[in-house]
């Protein structure tokens, strides 16, 4: 008896995720024919066994169904998603990066959901994830999950230095030189370590003095990083670099972040909040001895702007099931999976509501974090932009090696503007990016 009630509850549960047709088919008990919702996922994105138990709750809520799940590496996904997006029998349902989400859009690949937005909740969605599923007005991308970066931090250091977490950024500079008094004796010691070339780090800082990367004037983009915010970003960048002994020239993954910390003389860095556990698993000795807080913000009231990676969910416009991969899509982004996946993988929920309930450390610093989150451009011509040589990045590295901000800014305009500039965008469209629906 017990078995069956827990069997209708699960069903009952599923309906609820149903599009209006499918939900009055299986409750009917109709015997529709057997049916493939194929489905691209992205490698760590869900672990396994949550993606098990999901798939089985969804086979059972929609008889005759099933689910093909195809798990996909991040190296080359954009060339594959194109081709496999353009093709006569496409993926139902994919993911995609933030970022990368308004190309596939406009290139008239993925299924407008913007009558579904009620029911998917994008009122209550993180606005910055929201954006980066939206183009010219329109809902494209569904948010699956997002990740922010944290300063991950020696708490054994600090406690030995008499120090606390930082309450604003004048506040962590004088916290670094407080360290490297503290540890001047130790060779190879640095008190954060900082790549030249951590272009979100930068992004940050910059939207803390308000600007931005670039922005649309209505009929073209124009480069920010030329401009009295961004000046400022960068001298406070190179003040916090020079605590560092990362490589100028490098970015985060050149040498790994986490390999760095794990060599035990290093106070801070700026990461993801599983890097922490990727350090510990490298070095054991430093369990119980890392923590983190939020990348602090230019006043103690605030935390600073963090760039919000993540990934989005989307229906393929060719695809076959539309109505399945609707609920598909449903299912893995409403309010149950998503505690379900931030409990597991440690990433926050598209709902920064949910992220409250979570017991997880790293989920409630990245959901202050997130509280004064951005992302980046919201324009299909953004990847050439990151393509290299990134110009954010060479922008950086000219900077640390003696450029003057100003003129190093307006090299960088240059090439950032002619990127995004470039014939207008996919669609033919030259009207103003995506904003909130």
């Amino acid at each position: 008896m017990a078995r069956r009630l827990r069997r209708a509850a699960a069903l009952l549960a599923g309906l609820l995720l149903l599009s209006p047709a499918t939900a009055a088919n299986a409750a009917a008990g109709g015997s529709s024919p057997a049916r493939e919702l194929t489905v691209w996922l992205m490698w760590g994105s869900v672990p396994q066994p949550e993606l098990e138990r999901l798939t089985g709750e969804f086979e059972q809520a929609h008889p005759g169904v099933t689910v093909n799940v195809r798990m996909q590496g991040w190296p080359g996904i954009d060339e594959r998603l194109e081709t496999a997006l353009n093709s006569d029998a496409p993926p139902d349902v994919v993911e995609t990066g933030t970022t990368t989400t308004p190309y596939f859009a406009a290139k008239g690949l993925l299924r407008d959901l913007s009558d579904q937005s009620g029911r998917l909740g994008a009122a209550e969605w993180i606005p910055s994830l929201r954006e980066s599923g939206n183009w010219q007005g329109r809902q494209y991308g569904i948010p699956l999950y997002a990740a922010s970066r944290v300063v991950i931090y020696r708490k054994d250091l600090f406690e030995e230095a008499g120090l606390t977490r930082p309450r604003d950024q004048k506040e962590w500079l004088r916290t670094n030189r407080t360290l490297a008094r503290a540890h001047r004796a130790e060779p190879g010691f640095q008190p954060l370590h900082l790549p030249g070339q951590n272009w979100y780090v930068l992004s940050g800082f910059l939207h803390d003095r308000g600007g931005r990367i670039a922005e649309y004037d209505g009929t073209r983009w124009r480069g920010g990083l030329s401009t009295r915010p961004a000046v400022e970003a960068l001298e406070y960048y190179r003040a916090l670099q020079s605590f560092s002994r990362a490589p100028k020239d490098q970015d985060e993954a050149h040498p790994l972040q986490y390999e760095v910390l794990a060599k035990g003389q290093t106070a801070q860095m700026i990461g993801l909040p599983w890097e922490l556990a990727d350090a510990e698993r490298i070095n054991p000795a430093l369990r119980g001895k890392l923590d983190m807080f939020p990348v602090p913000g230019t006043s103690a009231d605030r935390p600073g702007s963090v760039f919000l990676g993540g990934s989005n969910l989307a229906v393929a416009q060719r695809g076959r099931q539309p109505d399945l991969a609707a609920d598909w899509v449903a299912a893995l982004t409403g309010p149950a999976f998503q505690e379900r996946l931030a409990t597991a993988n440690g990433v926050l929920p598209n709902r920064l509501a949910l992220a409250g309930t979570i017991d997880n450390p790293g989920v409630r610093v990245q959901a202050q974090a997130a509280a004064n989150a951005h992302t980046t451009p919201v324009d299909p011509r953004w990847p050439t932009v990151e393509a290299a040589p990134n110009p954010v990045k060479t922008l950086l590295t000219d900077v640390l090696t003696g450029r003057p901000p100003r003129a190093a800014g307006r090299r960088a305009d240059a090439v950032l503007e002619e990127r995004l500039n470039a014939g207008p965008p996919p669609d033919g469209n030259t009207t103003a990016p995506g904003t909130h629906p």
